[in-house]
């Protein structure tokens, strides 16, 4: 029997920048240059992680967080097409 259990692991929000557990978050992975959305978690390539919550997103678009976690330039329409991609929109 394990002594004690190890906790979630914890990711940060690239738009609130608050730590949550990995589960209550959203990744997104970059392969070449295109962002997509990781919804199974096993997705190649870097990965970012946004809280679900809608002001979150508007925060990152408007701060630009994904070019800049990713220290590079990503199409405004990837980002856009992978965050519609989780919710639907």
């Amino acid at each position: 029997m394990r002594r004690h259990q190890s906790p979630k692991p914890m990711r940060r929000c690239i738009a609130c920048r608050e730590s949550r557990p990995q589960d209550e978050l959203m990744r997104f992975t970059l392969k070449g240059n295109q962002i997509t959305a990781d919804t199974d978690g096993k997705n190649d390539g870097r990965g970012i992680y946004l809280c679900r919550d809608r002001n979150c997103i508007e925060q990152a678009l408007k701060r630009k967080a994904f070019n800049r976690v990713l220290r590079t330039n990503v199409d405004a329409e990837s980002i856009e097409k992978a965050i519609s991609q989780v919710f639907g929109d």
